[in-house]
């Protein structure tokens, strides 16, 4: 028996010590850092370590360049998309240890760049979101969110202030879309919150109106973000304190989330509740401790601090700025997608048309909290059918219409 005992922990210890992802990176060598997906279609990659800082300044040098020469010297302007993927992905080429995430985001760049016929770039930033390379997988939950935290801090701040920085300069017509996915929503909202949290509140203190422009993207995006809802409860109270209700007529940051998204809705949250009473699990992240505040006043409309740290931003409903109807049933092709979707806004709402369905987002019925440009959004399963489904022609056209209120 002891014999059987110690022979399983050093198969788990082998597991342990050849399974492990890489912490250096996947795509340091120049030619894998910009890849060219067709004539109007590339992609770049820049890499954070998991200590949270950048491993190579001349990587994300390469990709600045890029951006700079597919502006095309200011006559034809550029979309460019950055994303952040989540937990258990990578920069690997292979699909097995990481990189599946990756493949869909370079098929969806080419679908859209042949949909639009205009200049598209995507960034694809990674992290170590996947830590074995073989499973099992769960058991990094703590330390990958502790990591997806660290990525989110000072390089990840750097990095996509300067994508954006860089695009803005390269063309002034340029589009820029960020988002993050998952834990990768977690990073966004690290890298992108305090910095905008001081932008509000300086040029508030200084009497002026915000500007997309003072921004690095003209919209910010978390897609069935794995980060609890406190974090969007204190931007929109930064918002909420100096009555912003809008930035040029539009969102500047959204949070979309699925009804059908059983990690955000259970298992997301069920961590936080674990590892708050169950120090021992928690060893990684001390994320979920902390003493709550009450206050009564507030709370009845906008939750409960204890509420929100247990429920991640799309679950949280005292939050949402929107709900959804479907208003009409069509098949469309993804070229009718990206055109139906090019004029979103209805009224203070607007609708979206998807592969078979639309919906019309509307303003909860009634007083509600978030009336700022940090919209959170729930959307449709059928936009969304999964945790990772979020690379399909409905989603498409949900970002086609978010953007399109950002002109």
């Amino acid at each position: 028996m002891v014999g059987m005992i110690r022979l399983c922990i050093l198969m788990v210890s082998f597991l342990f010590l050849t399974g492990c992802t890489s912490s250096s990176g996947y795509r340091q060598l120049v030619e894998a850092t910009v890849e060219k997906i067709s004539a109007k279609v590339s992609l770049g990659h820049v890499e954070i370590d998991d200590q949270g800082e950048l491993i190579s300044f001349e990587q994300l040098q390469r990709v600045t360049g890029q951006i700079k020469a597919e502006s095309g010297g200011g006559k034809e302007p550029l979309l460019l998309v950055v994303y952040i993927h989540g937990w258990n992905r990578n920069a690997s080429a292979s699909k097995i240890s990481g990189g599946g995430d990756l493949i869909r985001f370079r098929k969806m760049l080419e679908e859209l760049g042949e949909a639009r016929g205009k200049k598209t770039m995507g960034v694809f930033v990674s992290w170590r979101g996947r830590s074995l390379s073989t499973g099992p997988v769960g058991v990094d939950y703590y330390h990958r969110h502790a990591s997806a935290r660290r990525v989110g801090g000072v390089a990840g701040t750097e990095v996509l202030h300067e994508l954006g920085a860089t695009a803005r300069g390269a063309n002034s017509r340029n589009r820029i879309v960020m988002l993050g996915h998952s834990l990768g929503g977690a990073v966004l909202e690290s890298a992108m919150a305090e910095s905008i949290a001081a932008k509000v509140a300086m040029e508030s203190a200084r009497g002026r109106k915000l500007k997309r422009k003072d921004f690095p993207a003209d919209l910010i995006v978390t897609i069935n973000s794995a980060e609890s809802a406190i974090y969007a409860r204190q931007l929109l109270a930064t918002f909420k304190n100096r009555g912003i209700k809008e930035v040029e007529g539009g969102p500047l940051l959204v949070s979309l989330t699925s009804r059908k998204d059983a990690v955000t809705s259970f298992i997301s949250p069920l961590g936080n509740v674990i590892g708050r009473w169950v120090p021992g699990l928690n060893f990684f992240n001390t994320g979920v401790a902390g003493m709550y505040r009450k206050d009564e006043a507030n709370d009845k409309l906008r939750g409960t601090q204890g509420a929100a740290h247990r429920s991640t931003v799309g679950h949280f409903e005292p939050l949402f700025s929107h709900r959804f109807e479907k208003v009409g049933e069509d098949e469309r092709s993804l070229g009718e997608i990206v055109r139906l979707n090019e004029k979103a806004r209805r009224g203070d709402g607007f609708v979206v048309s998807g592969e078979m369905e639309s919906y019309l987002f509307s303003r909860p019925e009634g007083e509600f909290y978030n009336d700022t440009p940090y919209w959170i959004v729930p959307i449709p399963g059928s936009f969304i059918k999964s945790h990772d489904d979020h690379w399909n022609h409905s989603f498409i056209g949900l970002m086609t219409a978010m953007m399109s209120m950002t002109r």
